[in-house]
């Protein structure tokens, strides 16, 4: 390394630039190696103690790279400069520097002064406080936070220590007993910080990122309090009071407080719940909002006393059950009027708000409240109802009816669909019945089921597994739930087996809706013969095989307690997270629509009906992974393009090398890696990135760097392919040994993309080999010491400049394996004539290379 005054060019651009972020050089960085610049050198060698000359030699270079080094390591702990930290003076260092200036409303003028160190390495506090009205910066940026944080309102955070964190500071002495001396001295505010660090480290427990910098409040700090207060039903202030502390700190997790038994302090969804039941039948707890309070504690000692049961306000198992018996009738007339509502005894904000409307649209007072008036009306004349068997007559009312009157709506028969059996039902049945043969009675028994299932129009749509999917969403917004958890449904009525669990004949119902059975799917009511079916077909995945499921597949779902299949549905669509399901009988005993993660363990797998995968390509893991594979094999081929390599490469494999060019004592390679696992195991001795300006290669103690001048547009975009792409990607430099050859490896990431959200990654490497004479070596050095030379490279330095007009392949291969070739090995365990030995060895081989070129260009040439 030597630069003075006079040079120009990139290096002398980062010089100045490592210059300026040491506060050395207040210039704009023009690449020009003038006055400013060399007394800047000298101002920075001063500095550092070492001769001021103004000319930046190994020495001065090593301490500026040391120096950037720790300023980037610390930018990087702070989330402020993003992957490898060099010390290389690299514009991405300093784009970092006045990213954080800015944050911490500093000047960003990427110099990093005594303020923005203070704040960057939080250093230097005793020089800080003590804090007073007046006083600015960080440090009273993050203590209006912390104030905050803990209850200490400072009004607002602007780094200025007012009249209102004054105030704020007064009483959060007052609430932790310091004196009131009117100041924030190192004590009170590292007080703070255990607070504050507290707080942190239980947010991060529970799932809710903080800033890095324990102990220190930010914004991104308070914003996670509310994240989890909003979570766990509290007041969503950002500031960690006594419920918040309680949840927060307390051995109970926020979940267990939405558990039964339902008490006071308890909060959350099922209290919420608990709160909408007490209110539908008619007990008002004095709000819904997920807190049990006095309010909801009142309301359910008067249900338990309406109910002669003891009255002790608390609401456990027994007193749940109890309650959702009493609310699941009226869920089910709600569904029998139209809404979506579940029916399965939980009172959720859907039911809630379908009560609400209810009244609306019959003119009643919108409380909430099922009294006389409500009831009245939204169970109708018959004043019961519920499915107890499968033959509807006039006076039946339920689920069942509500479904029958859609379908018969779908015939054209004129019937309201109120979930009633009313004489208006029973003379559309009696036509029905007429038009198709039946005796027309009005009774809607198994005769007239299997001619309505008959005549109902199977679907048609091109794709047969679309059709399988259109007849499950029909269902779906049929919305059929049961009334009683007695299995009496219209797809055990289709099947010939009413009363029994009904997930499989709901699938056989929809398929044979498709017109897919039996060939596709199968006339199944048992999950175990669903699967047998389609093992016997070998079209059954198992969830951890590999297989990405697709749409209009059967799924199988894992009972552990039964230990079988034991539940079943179809898959509509999906992602590379989780798919959807319609199914049937589930835990809401109703036709629904539910997500589950792709990893969920309950899956046993799937039954493959031909359908569009929920996520990538059509193609299967084994055909992409052999597409990536001849995509690796064309990127080799098109960065070697002789003839004789080419026809070598036919035969080639992941993982091995392929040499382009060998003799006795050299040879280069190229390799690609899958998984890029040798890209991300590589030892890295240096890095290197490459430009449109150049290639250049940083190690902590020096750079290396290749110029570009005299290289046509042809080389560069070859240069450019070997490289990935020409800007923005880090290459490593690899140095290592294999038997008695030394290695020196540039290697890159690579990533093919197969197919919509699929992708393989690589490492492409290229080595250049070099096989020093271990027979001279001196006796009195072990074989460990030299292979401790080998591996443990302490300097990267030198320049190389090619310049001319090579072959495009020389220049994109040969040029840069020999630059890899300029290094100096040192080790302090190794001899001074094994160091000398292996120098020279480096020098000879570099030399006969750069000799030996027009014997490169025969293999790897076809065109300059």
């Amino acid at each position: 390394m030597l630069l003075k005054a006079g040079s120009s060019g990139e290096q002398v651009k980062a010089l100045q630039r490592g210059l300026k972020m040491l506060c050395c050089y207040s210039g704009t960085p023009d690449g020009k190696y003038g006055g400013g610049t060399e007394a800047a050198v000298q101002k920075f060698q001063k500095q550092q103690g070492i001769e001021a000359d103004g000319i930046v030699g190994d020495e001065t270079w090593r301490c500026l790279v040391e120096e950037l080094f720790s300023l980037g390591t610390a930018l990087k702990e702070q989330g402020f400069y993003k992957g490898y930290v060099s010390g290389a003076p690299s514009v991405k260092l300093y784009e970092a520097l006045c990213a954080f200036q800015r944050a911490r409303g500093l000047q960003p003028d990427g110099m990093a002064g005594a303020a923005t160190r203070a704040r960057l390495f939080r250093y230097g506090e005793s020089g800080v406080f003590p804090l007073d009205l007046g006083s600015k910066g960080d440090y009273v940026w993050n203590l209006q936070y912390a104030l905050f944080a803990l209850c200490c309102n400072p009004g607002g955070m602007d780094g200025v220590y007012g009249s209102a964190t004054a105030e704020a500071v007064r009483k959060y002495r007052k609430r932790y007993g310091f004196p009131d001396n009117g100041v924030v001295d190192s004590t009170l505010f590292e007080h703070s910080k255990e607070k504050i660090r507290r707080i942190q480290r239980a947010l991060r427990e529970k799932g809710y990122p903080t800033a890095a910098e324990e102990g220190y409040a930010d914004a991104n700090l308070i914003e996670q309090i509310r994240a989890y207060q909003k979570q766990n039903w509290l007041t969503a202030d950002g500031q960690v009071g006594p419920a918040t502390e309680e949840l927060l700190f307390g051995a109970v997790q926020g979940d267990a407080l939405d558990s039964l038994p339902l008490k006071r302090k308890s909060r959350g969804e099922r209290v919420q719940n608990l709160q909408y039941a007490l209110r539908m039948l008619c007990i008002d707890p004095n709000g819904t909002d997920g807190i049990f309070g006095g309010g909801t504690e009142a309301a359910v000692k008067k249900y338990q006393k309406r109910s002669q049961l003891a009255e002790s306000g608390v609401v456990d198992t027994a007193l749940w059950g109890r309650l959702s018996a009493e609310i699941k009738p009226l869920q089910e007339a709600l569904r029998n009027k139209g809404y979506s509502c579940r029916a399965d005894g939980v009172a959720d904000t859907a039911c809630y708000q379908a009560v609400l409307d209810f009244q609306r649209k019959h003119a009643l007072s919108a409380d909430g409240m099922i009294g006389k008036g409500t009831k009245t009306l939204l169970f109708g004349d018959a004043n019961a109802g519920g499915t107890l068997s499968a033959v509807l007559r006039e006076g039946s009312s339920g689920s069942l009816t509500r479904y029958l009157q859609q379908l018969l709506a779908e015939q054209n028969y004129a019937v309201t669909v109120d979930g009633v059996f009313g004489s208006e039902m029973k003379r559309a049945v009696e036509n029905f019945q007429q038009k198709h043969g039946l005796t027309s009675d009005g009774i809607f028994g198994a005769q007239s089921w299997k001619k309505l299932f008959e005549v109902r129009s199977k679907l048609a749509l091109f794709s047969d597994t679309m059709r399988f999917v259109q007849a499950a969403e029909i269902e779906l917004q049929l919305g059929f739930a049961e009334d009683y958890e007695n299995n009496i449904t219209p797809y055990g009525e289709w099947y010939g087996l009413n009363g029994e669990s009904w997930c499989a004949m709901f699938v056989s119902y929809c398929a044979y809706r498709a017109n897919m059975l039996p060939v596709f799917v199968p006339r199944f009511a048992y999950c175990p013969d669903g699967v047998n079916y389609y093992r016997k077909m070998k079209r059954y995945y198992k969830r951890d095989s590999g297989y990405i499921p697709k749409v209009g597949d059967v799924i199988f779902f894992y009972n552990y307690r039964k230990g079988r299949v034991a539940h079943t549905g179809i898959v509509v669509e999906g992602d590379a997270r989780g798919i959807f399901v319609i199914d049937g009988n589930g835990i809401e005993n109703s036709v629904r629509k539910s997500w589950h993660s792709l990893k969920e363990d309950t899956i046993d797998g799937y039954g493959d009906n031909g359908g569009k995968p929920v996520y990538g390509s059509l193609i299967t893991e084994l055909e992409a992974q052999e597409k990536a594979d001849q995509l690796a094999l064309e990127f080799v081929k098109g960065v070697v393009v002789s003839p004789e390599l080419v026809q070598k490469l036919e035969s080639w494999g992941l993982d091995k090398d392929v040499f382009l060019y060998q003799n006795v004592d050299s040879k280069l390679s190229v390799k690609v890696s899958r998984g890029a696992s040798w890209y991300l195991s590589c030892d890295e001795n240096a890095s290197l990135d490459i430009s449109s300006d150049g290639v250049e290669m940083t190690s902590r103690l020096g750079p290396i760097s290749l110029s570009f001048g005299g290289l046509d547009a042809g080389t560069r975009s070859k240069l450019s392919s070997l490289s990935l792409e020409l800007e923005g990607v880090p290459g490593r430099i690899e140095i290592s040994a294999e038997g008695a050859w030394l290695k020196v490896s540039l290697v890159f990431e690579k990533a093919f993309r197969i197919a919509e959200n699929m992708d393989f990654n690589f490492s492409v490497g290229l080595t250049l080999w070099v096989h020093p004479d271990t027979t001279n070596l001196p006796p009195a050095v072990s074989m460990e010491a030299y292979e401790a030379t080998i591996y443990n490279i302490r300097t990267l330095q030198g320049t190389v400049r090619y310049e001319g007009n090579p072959a495009v392949l020389i220049a994109s291969a040969g040029v840069l394996a020999v630059v890899l070739l300029v290094v100096v090995v040192q080790n302090a365990e190794a001899s001074e004539a094994v160091t000398e030995m292996m120098m020279e060895k480096v020098v000879e081989t570099h030399e006969r290379v750069i000799n030996e070129l027009p014997q490169v260009k025969k293999y790897l040439e076809q065109a300059a």
